[in-house]
């Protein structure tokens, strides 16, 4: 066992695991602390995070605005969000990748994104860094900051070039979807407040449809 951990807190992708635990530590003492001053305030923070962690960034965004937050504070909370999941699931890829580790929940997910670079193999080669920008700016299922950087590593990018281009283009992205959204959503406050959370909770409920709809239909089908 302590071998195992000096291999996975050693190297470049070793401090990129750091960062995360860093990260992560930080918005949990942040959440913990502002549940003793205001609980709805917590409560909002919180629902950000696991909307984002479930369905993504555009409905965890909207969310926050139809919970009447501030754009510092929707845009900050995913910002920080995304970034501990890049942060933590890229080292675990690496150390998968090299057999020094070996997770089962993730092989799945890691065998789509091998998939997925081979399929924009020609253009990953042809735009480089531009193109990794490109793909983790748009934040659609199996694009996005976590899917980019694994690719980012697997045509042979440094590690911290990787982590520098997906924080730039995430923090991008959801600023530019954070001020649409926005406007979206005040617009549509101004008819019903109802209206906003209906329509929100038809979004993340399709969105949840179709990113477990393999697992649902998979364990059906096994069971058949």
């Amino acid at each position: 066992m302590p071998k195992l951990l000096q291999k996975l807190y050693k190297g470049e992708e070793g401090n990129i695991l750091i960062l995360s635990l860093c990260i992560t530590f930080s918005l949990l003492v942040f959440i913990i602390i502002s549940y003793q001053v205001d609980v709805a305030f917590a409560n909002r923070i919180t629902g950000i995070v696991f909307t984002n962690l479930l369905v993504g960034r555009v409905p965890a965004l909207s969310f926050g605005y139809a919970a009447d937050l501030s754009h510092f504070v929707v845009i900050f909370t995913n910002i920080t969000t995304e970034m501990i999941l890049v942060t933590a699931i890229y080292p675990l890829f690496i150390f998968s990748f090299k057999g020094v580790l070996k997770i089962k929940v993730l092989e799945e997910f890691f065998t789509e994104v091998q998939m997925k670079k081979n399929e924009h193999q020609e253009k990953f080669d042809k735009y480089g860094r531009f193109g990794l920008f490109v793909f983790v700016f748009i934040p659609f299922w199996m694009t996005g900051p976590i899917v980019g950087s694994i690719i980012g590593f697997l045509i042979g990018m440094k590690h911290y070039v990787v982590i520098f281009i997906v924080f730039i283009a995430t923090i991008i992205s959801i600023t530019l979807w954070g001020l649409f959204l926005q406007e979206i959503i005040d617009f549509l406050l101004i008819f019903d407040t109802q209206i906003v959370w209906v329509l929100l909770l038809f979004v993340v409920s399709v969105l949840l449809f179709l990113r477990f709809r393999k697992k649902i239909f998979g364990n059906r089908n096994e069971k058949e």
